[in-house]
């Protein structure tokens, strides 16, 4: 990806230390320092985040509600910020009224704050803040942020809170403890000297950490040039300084290492596979460990689509797909689509069993083939939730086969990730819709539900059908691959 940098003796534009820097600095300094110090792009937002943005909007406006008399909110104030700050303490002093979204600022100018809302109970303020979280009372970065807030009000206003109050995704109000003062402090000081830092940090965080950020195609794909030992799903985060002290930063640095030269435990058996798959990078090649254990008989192409609220949402699984193989016959995906609502969630469960108990009453060897944990796990909840035939749970774990442990054991290959999204491209497999994936597939999943158009409805549930058939195919794929390149012999 291509990048704009200021030039050295650019002027850089003012920084001030928010809520989101304080999260970011403990989170990723390198996120924190490109925000504030290059133009390099940020992806666009995916729209499940679009999405979630909408629904905390949502939420919040509802805990607006519980007030009465509510001054704001001055979020998106056109004028100076120094006006919302002043109007803000002239509220917060001469009146009793609720404040929506204010704006508290630093008397050098380097510190500002927005909390959500700002209210009292006779003379005593209190602190309310929305979030979607369901346990915020167990966020670090929340007890930060709050702590943000209570060290500007007492500088800018003089006043401390009595209480601290989030309200969760389920509308409970739950009193939470700022982080102390000197939590608070040294994260402070920790963004002052990564704004402060003249040079790009250059660490990274695990895979699974970096792939939602808007900097992900920077930091990776300069990772990537650069041929670090971090690309290594092998390779943990905090293993990194053992690797580095011995003078191994790149994959080219890896293969030469004797992993005897590391701590025995952990760091060393990891440090073993490591060095097979540093060899895989270099040549671009599968390396293999052993022959991939692939099951004979009829193949059921099995793939969920599921609520990232998990349990909490109306419809956890508003998906169920899958497509029966048999030898030398061309499957044909099914996809059993969740109505909307408890009503609809039963029923499709419901399809299901009725369906599983069909082809493995038909064909008992057959193997229910699915990528991870995801499937097995969410048919035993499930199962306790609305109910299965007898045995139908322990039937169906026998019969389910997880391609990616296949894949794990046998197998080594050049990639970030082992996710089905980045294995089957490798492979030769591409999805119709290249935006699509599983946060895209909640996405229109939400839309769907909340459109009053049936055209628009059905419009984006075909879509949602497309991606999973996909899925499907891609494991197959996989399959197929595995089948193919696999060496022979024990």
């Amino acid at each position: 990806m291509s990048e704009t940098v200021p030039p050295p003796n650019a002027e850089r534009r003012p920084t001030r230390i928010t809520s989101q820097a304080l999260v970011q600095v403990a989170d990723c300094r390198r996120r924190l320092w490109l925000a504030n110090h290059t133009r390099t792009p940020m992806a666009p937002l995916p729209e499940h985040v679009v999405v979630l943005r909408e629904r905390a909007r949502e939420h919040e406006r509802a805990v607006a509600d519980r007030f009465t008399d509510l001054a704001g909110p001055f979020w998106k104030h056109d004028g100076p910020l120094s006006e919302v700050a002043a109007e803000t303490l002239h509220l917060l002093r001469e009146t009793r009224r609720p404040i929506w979204r204010g704006a508290l600022l630093s008397a050098d100018g380097r510190r500002v704050a927005h909390p959500g809302f700002l209210s009292w109970e006779g003379d005593s303020l209190i602190v309310t803040e929305a979030r979607l979280a369901l346990r915020p009372d167990a966020r670090a970065d929340f007890a930060l942020q709050l702590a943000h807030v209570r060290d500007l009000l007492f500088e800018t206003a003089g006043l401390v809170p009595a209480r601290f109050d989030i309200v969760n995704g389920e509308g409970e109000t739950l009193v939470v403890e700022p982080a102390t003062d000197a939590r608070y402090a040294s994260v402070v000081r920790a963004v002052d000297a990564t704004l402060a830092e003249p040079e790009e940090p250059t660490e990274l965080r695990a895979y699974s950490n970096c792939r939602r950020c808007p900097y992900y195609d920077h930091c990776w794909d300069m990772a990537e040039r650069d041929r670090r030992i971090e690309l290594l799903p092998e390779v943990q985060i905090a293993h990194v300084p053992e690797y580095h002290a011995l003078g191994v930063h790149t994959l080219a640095d890896l293969v030469t290492l004797d992993p005897e030269r590391l701590p025995a435990g952990p760091v060393r058996g990891a440090a073993k596979h490591a060095i097979v798959v540093a060899s895989a990078w270099i040549e671009n090649r599968a390396a293999w460990l052993q022959p991939p254990l692939l099951p004979k008989g009829p193949l059921v192409w099995f793939d969920l689509e599921g609520d990232s609220l998990g349990e909490k949402a109306e419809n956890p699984i508003y998906l169920w797909g899958l497509a029966l193989e048999l030898p030398g016959e061309a499957p044909v995906a099914e996809a059993i689509v969740a109505e909307m609502g408890a009503d609809g969630d039963r029923e499709a469960w419901e399809r299901f069993v009725a369906r599983a108990v069909a082809i493995l009453d038909q064909h008992p060897d057959a193997r229910f083939v699915h990528w991870d944990a995801f499937e097995p796990l969410w048919i035993e909840r499930y199962a306790l939730k609305l109910g299965a035939p007898d045995g139908f749970v322990k039937r169906m774990k026998s019969a389910c086969h997880d391609l990616k442990r296949v894949l794990d054991r046998c197998v080594r290959l050049p990639l970030r990730s082992y996710s089905i999204k980045h294995v089957a491209p490798w492979m030769g497999f591409e999805w119709r819709n290249p935006e699509s994936g599983s946060e895209w597939s909640v996405a229109q999943f939400h839309r769907a539900r909340e459109t009053d158009d049936p055209v628009e409805r059905e419009r984006l549930v075909t879509a949602l059908v497309e991606y999973n058939e996909d899925d499907l195919w891609a494991m197959r794929a996989v399959w197929r691959w595995l089948a193919e390149h696999a060496p022979r012999g024990a």
